[in-house]
């Protein structure tokens, strides 16, 4: 399989993704946590086929060896080193921080405050905790203290089907959000993917997502049909609990022009002093 065929795989998980969601609304209508369901089960899905075993998704809340504990979370992408917690319904009795490499909230659609806000209040409660196992080589790099720090912390991203077809709806909203309760950079999210559109990132020096050669604050990067792609680029550049022996494999099956897409600098000036 080249880059081609790979990246032409990808949107067809793209579609896929839409297909179920809007299926899900269907199938369980009448019941919102018979939709919720349906949709965290695609997403599992989905997932499960690029960080199979050892790799676990998982549902749930965090918490941390300083006693502090996340809301709950869809979807958990739990490192090999992560304890086999599993009860006997095939769920999570307990789910480590150490042991979480990346946390995903899921969402239809982002185009209400109320659930704009709830998302933002999900995604710091994952960022308040704090791992004492991650996966830096220290001896193998002189890291900045601050990305050490970050290290400590879980990715922490926001992916939705859909948003506002105006993103300075959902961009002002959440700085709004932001300013109002005093939220400090480390306690935000890293990045919000929108399917078959684009990813809203955070930013910032010694955080997981720094563009060098761009300023610091929010921006929006437009994929369209890649977006998915590029969502599975970032998972995989993440810092693991453990430290990864070699490359990740999917590496290798990039284009460069995914990550050359255009940036909306109009909004960033906008933004740029979040925080």
């Amino acid at each position: 399989m080249n880059n081609i065929d790979f990246l032409e795989l990808i949107k067809f998980e793209s579609q896929e993704i839409d297909h179920l969601f809007k299926k899900a609304s269907i199938e369980g209508k009448g019941t919102s946590q018979e939709v919720s369901d349906r949709r965290e089960d695609a997403f599992h899905t989905f997932l499960q086929k690029f960080f199979p075993f050892p790799y676990r998704i998982a549902k749930g809340n965090i918490i941390d060896s300083f006693q502090r504990r996340s809301q709950s979370i869809d979807g958990l992408i739990l490192n090999p080193c992560h304890p086999h917690t599993v009860s006997a319904k095939k769920k999570h009795s307990i789910i480590f921080a150490d042991g979480v490499d990346a946390a995903i909230e899921l969402k239809p659609t982002l185009n209400q405050k109320k659930e704009i806000h709830r998302s933002l209040q999900q995604i710091q409660s994952v960022k308040k905790l704090r791992r004492q196992k991650f996966g830096l080589l220290e001896w193998t790099k002189k890291y900045d203290p601050e990305y050490i720090e970050t290290a400590k912390q879980i990715p922490s991203i926001i992916f939705c089907n859909n948003s506002y077809s105006d993103l300075n709806k959902l961009f002002t909203t959440i700085v709004q959000y932001y300013v109002d309760n005093n939220i400090k950079w480390r306690e935000q999210f890293d990045m919000i993917v929108i399917n078959n559109r684009g990813i809203l990132y955070n930013c910032r020096k010694n955080m997981y997502v720094n563009f060098k050669k761009e300023h610091e604050g929010l921006f929006f990067k437009k994929y369209d049909s890649q977006t998915l792609a590029v969502f599975l680029m970032w998972l995989n550049k993440f810092p693991q609990c453990d430290p990864r022996i070699g490359e990740p494999v999917l590496q290798f099956y990039y284009k460069e022009e995914i990550e050359n897409a255009s940036t909306d600098l109009e909004l960033n000036k906008k933004l740029i002093d979040i925080g």
